[in-house]
């Protein structure tokens, strides 16, 4: 029923078009184990809020919203996603790609193989320096296990097992 629920809002927020226009203030990310072990993350956020938080403004204006650079665009989310080994120490993820589809941001950061992924956690704060509401789904696939972690700010739990 949650997945359910979730899905409905992924989908009323996807289907906006125009970027001022969303009224949910979501994210939605899958977590996977590539073919060489690496773990993958594909990030999808709302162009306007995402160049917005990673300049430091507090609005973008009313004019065309710039895709924000591939350097300023790694700080942000080094400092506001992270991925720790079972042992809690901080893995390097890697930006590796950032595409954009008019209103939306895909951007896929890489890290390493873990060893295990037994007690690795990972860390959403993506927004919420934006947003009291805002919402960051992540959608794990590991050794063909399925779950949905949710991230708020509201709920204080910013670091989640994986």
């Amino acid at each position: 029923m949650v997945v359910r629920a979730l899905a409905f809002v992924i989908a009323l927020a996807g289907s906006e078009t125009r970027a001022d226009f969303h009224p949910l203030h979501t994210t939605l990310a899958e977590l996977s184990i590539a073919q060489d072990g690496g773990v993958q993350i594909v990030l999808r956020v709302f162009v306007d809020d995402f160049s917005a938080a990673v300049a430091g403004r507090a609005t973008i204006g009313s004019a065309p919203i710039a895709t924000p650079h591939d350097s300023a665009t790694a700080r942000y989310l080094g400092a506001t996603m992270v991925l720790t080994d079972g042992s809690g120490r901080p893995v390097a993820l890697v930006l590796t790609n950032m595409r954009r589809t008019d209103d939306l941001l895909w951007i896929t950061l890489r890290a390493p193989a873990l060893r295990t992924v037994a007690g690795a956690h990972l860390t959403n704060r993506v927004l919420f320096d934006r947003w009291d509401d805002q919402v960051n789904i992540v959608q794990t696939t590991i050794g063909g296990r399925r779950q949905t972690l949710l991230f708020t700010k509201r709920d204080g739990t910013t670091q989640k097992a994986i």
